[in-house]
Formats: C-alpha cells, sequence, structure tokens
C-alpha cells in the first residue's frame, strides 16, 4: 500500500466517522469522503480493491448512522413520549401540561407511556412540548396491539396526523381573564371534519369554568 494509497484511506475513512460525531456533519464528511476517493484512484491498489474501499462505506453508513441515531436518542436527554390513542378516536388530542393533578404515566425503554380515553384529552403533570420532543402516536386496538400513525405526507393510510400546534382555552372571571394552553394534534381524515363527543365538550366546559379539580377520568368536579 502506497502513500498516496493510505492518505486516501485516512480521508475516507474520516469522512464516513464525522457525520456521527459533528451536527450536520454530512456536509464536511461528504467533500472529505470525495476526496478521498479522488486521491485513492492515484494509488497503487488493485481496482478490485479500490472498488471495495469505495463502496463498502457507502453500502454501511445508512445503516450504521441510523443505529448511531437510535442509541444516541434512546440515552439522550430528549423527552420522549409515546401518545396512544383508542383505534376508533377521530379528531384534536388535546394535552393539558403543568397541572399539579396531572395524571401519572408509565414508561416503557424510557418513553412515557400517555395513554388517552375516547375523550382524547389528557392532563400532564410536567412540561411537555411537542415540537422539541421525540414523540410517536398509536392506535390501541381491544387485543392490546398498537399501530402507529404517521403523518399524512409519510403514509398512505386513511388515517394520519394532520397537524399540530399550541392554542388555549379562556376563563373569564369577574376580575381577571385567565388562559389555560394546552398542545394538540389533529387525527384522522383531513377532508372529513369530525365531530367532537358531548363527553369532550362537557369537560372542556369544566376546564373553561376552572371547575376541574381532580383527574378528570376519575372525577369531573
Amino acid at each position: 500500500m502506497s502513500k498516496i494509497d493510505k492518505i486516501g484511506i485516512i480521508l475516507m475513512i474520516l469522512g464516513f466517522l464525522i457525520p456521527f460525531f459533528v451536527l450536520f456533519g454530512f456536509i464536511i464528511g461528504l467533500p472529505i469522503y470525495i476526496i478521498g476517493a479522488i486521491i485513492l484512484l492515484f494509488g497503487k491498489l488493485k481496482i478490485k480493491q479500490k472498488l471495495l474501499w469505495t463502496i463498502i462505506p457507502l453500502i454501511l453508513f445508512y445503516p450504521s448512522y441510523n443505529l448511531a441515531s437510535s442509541i444516541s436518542l434512546y440515552y439522550s436527554d430528549t423527552q420522549k413520549v409515546d401518545l396512544i390513542l383508542p383505534s376508533d378516536f377521530r379528531g384534536k388530542v388535546i394535552i393539558i401540561d403543568n397541572i399539579n393533578f396531572g395524571q401519572n404515566f408509565e414508561k416503557k425503554h424510557r418513553r412515557e407511556q400517555i395513554i388517552f380515553d375516547k375523550n382524547g384529552i389528557v392532563f400532564y403533570p410536567g412540561k411537555l412540548e411537542l415540537d422539541k420532543s421525540n414523540y410517536r402516536v398509536y392506535f390501541k386496538a381491544r387485543n392490546g396491539k398498537l399501530k402507529q400513525i404517521n403523518w399524512f405526507y409519510k403514509s398512505s393510510d386513511t388515517v394520519t396526523i394532520n397537524g399540530y400546534g399550541e392554542s388555549s382555552f379562556e376563563i373569564r372571571t369577574d376580575s381577571a381573564i385567565k388562559y389555560i394552553p394546552y398542545n394538540f394534534l389533529a387525527i384522522g381524515n383531513d377532508s372529513i371534519k369530525h365531530t367532537e363527543s358531548k363527553e369532550k365538550c362537557e369537560l372542556i366546559e369544566l376546564i373553561k369554568k376552572g371547575e376541574l379539580k381532580t383527574v378528570y377520568n376519575t372525577v369531573y368536579n
């Protein structure tokens, strides 16, 4: 192996590894990898060896990067939640956070399991920001089996995630107007308007009146 071969291979290895350790490292690593491959062309290795050194890293990069990203996310401090809905749920999912009587949710594989009933509303005891968290959404069948719901632009399924954001409920009192912020997700077929259940509307009215004193799926007020 000549000096030129070694320089080319070292640059290709660096180009391969940089995206694993540097934010947006692909922008830096790819040019270095290409330069290394070009230098390797002028080395003394056989054509077959040059092809192997060039092609094998390209084949291994995607699965290796996905694996490294999954491991990094698993052990990171990023908030990770699974939103689990009844299989027949359609409409707006509402998460009211920073509530002192919020429900407690178990964790599986370092992911908090936020389970909704048919009303599609939960009270979360801490801070939850969907736009900054790593969240997944599932339907739960009666047999307990989970099916992941994807964004409409990633799936051809009839029922998808059509949007998310933040909003607030307005509470009017004699002395002031207060707001209860919440996160929401829109679940269903975007071309169909979904009617909220009577129970959900009643619960929202209790929230707006400030009459909710404890976890809603135990007692309303």
